[in-house]
């Protein structure tokens, strides 16, 4: 049988979208509008010629470029859409990230509360809109954001400042080329994004554009339906087709109690870890990742990286042994061996499990995410915190906040969604749980690493496990369309 396709017009739809930018300076303007789209219309008539879509630039990238995300509050003080139109939108996308609903998911607390979000400068409701910004040089950037933030003043639109006064905006940070502050390569496994028949397929798949952009689900064996779309959501449907979720997440990370962290556990880690303290440090970042520092996975190179494997993704987590265990049923096999190469725990497993069957109470297959985002702040150089801000400003695009963001952050503070899991208190993201002191009776603090052997009194086990990175701040948005953008700026 034939089934229809569908096809996307790539001029219609912000860049970062469909492609990872590689613009080796961004910084990232928070905005607030003042009044209605009558008295901001001009800063977006001024931006709109330098918004990038998806079309390809051939060999000569733009020196400098823009995308543009609007929050749920944002539209409301624009009103660029009505009551009844917003009522069409998820709830997760026109509640927010800071209320109850949202933050059952994400459990930010302590000192990434939403109340203590953006170091107190201002609310979270009052982020209306927000502006990456990309560009070639610093001078590009630099003349690049003064455009922003004299179109801003112009037009009834106040820039929020979310940092620390010597470093107020959200710029990138000059790390080494796709490196974070904790020192691993990133932007690795991305959905592939195929534009597949819109029937149902013979297998789901969740890299399909259909579950990230507006406007052309559900398929088949995915919950992820996009929207508003269709007829009956009007002008809401209308606005929304072709845009894209974006869950704008700040991210700071405490690099010295990693470091402190690495270099104390090196000292008790067993010989098979490394031969000298460095190379036990790096074993553990590995097992803490689940890729080695370079990129290499664990299930790939598990006992060094390797530059063959640095960009890796031919793997999954469900290995057989040599000889199956006499009268197992290997319809329903627990994975326990290969977590002798990668933990459970491991971040890049806990947001990715990939082959790893899911929870009877999951979605058949696990949540995608698109990733964008820069490191900002400078690199640590002492051993010691030296009290500048750095982190990771994250841009995680999805078609639902709730069913592909949120559902992650649930698996990365609560580890119990395999199917054969059984420990407990349950275990969380090495890297980005949140070690809440207040569910310590239920969720575990600790971290455990199989041995060699896989018998458990081999296992290595750190507990507890510091905070390492808190919530600066969210912002839900959703990055409209270019003729959506062009209605906003009158043209």
């Amino acid at each position: 049988m034939t089934h229809a396709t569908y096809e996307v017009d790539k001029a219609d739809i912000q860049g970062l979208i469909l492609r990872g930018y590689t613009h080796p300076y961004s910084c990232h303007l928070l905005f607030k509008f003042l009044g209605p789209l009558a008295t901001c219309q001009g800063f977006f008539k001024a931006l709109y010629p330098l918004v990038q879509n998806a079309e390809h630039w051939g060999s000569r990238k733009p020196a400098q470029m823009l995308n543009i995300g609007l929050t749920c509050p944002g539209l409301v003080q624009l009103k660029a859409l009505s009551t009844a139109d917003l009522a069409f939108f998820p709830i997760d996308f026109t509640d927010g990230p800071w209320k109850d609903a949202s933050q059952g998911s994400l459990s930010d607390f302590g000192p990434g509360a939403p109340d203590k979000w953006w170091n107190q400068h201002f609310a979270p409701e009052e982020v209306h809109g927000v502006v990456h910004a990309y560009a070639l040089t610093q001078n590009d950037l630099d003349a690049l954001v003064g455009l922003i933030t004299a179109a801003a003043a112009a037009n009834g639109v106040q820039e929020l400042l979310p940092l620390a006064e010597n470093q107020p905006r959200l710029t990138q940070g000059q790390l080494p080329d796709e490196e974070v502050h904790f020192g691993y390569r990133d932007g690795i496994s991305e959905p592939a994004l195929a534009r597949s028949p819109m029937a149902p397929p013979t297998t789901p798949n969740q890299s399909d554009l259909a579950n990230f952009l507006i406007g052309y689900g559900p398929l088949n064996g995915s919950l992820i339906q996009p929207g508003p779309a269709g007829p009956a959501t009007g002008k809401a449907g209308t606005f929304a087709k072709n845009g894209c979720y974006n869950a704008f997440r700040v991210l700071y990370q405490d690099v010295a109690a990693f470091n402190a962290l690495l270099a104390e556990q090196a000292q008790t880690l067993p010989p098979y870890a490394g031969p000298t303290a460095k190379d036990r440090e790096e074993w553990l970042a590995a097992k803490m990742m689940g890729r080695w520092r370079n990129g290499s996975p664990l299930m790939l190179s598990p006992d060094a990286p390797s530059p063959a494997t640095r960009s890796g993704e031919a793997f999954g987590y469900v290995q057989l042994p040599d000889v199956p265990p006499a009268n197992r049923d290997l319809s329903h096999y627990h994975d326990v061996f290969s977590t002798s190469k990668c933990p459970f725990s491991a971040h890049t497993r806990v947001v990715n499990p990939r082959d790893e069957q899911l929870a009877a109470n999951e979605d058949a297959l696990p949540p995608r995410l698109i990733r964008r985002g820069a490191p900002y702040g400078p690199p640590l150089t002492t051993a010691s915190d030296d009290g500048v801000d750095r982190g990771l400003i994250g841009l995680f695009l999805c078609g639902s906040l709730a069913r592909q963001f949120e559902k992650i952050y649930v698996w990365i503070n609560s580890n119990d969604f395999a199917a054969d899991f059984n420990a407990y208190p349950t275990p969380q993201d090495a890297l980005l749980g949140n070690r809440n002191p207040t569910k310590q009776a239920t969720i575990g603090t600790g971290f455990s690493i199989p041995g060699p052997t896989l018998q458990a009194d081999s296992a290595i086990s750190i507990a507890p496990l510091p905070l390492l990175i808190h919530t600066r701040g969210t912002a839900y948005c959703l990055l409209p369309s270019l003729t959506s953008l062009r209605e906003l700026a009158g043209l």
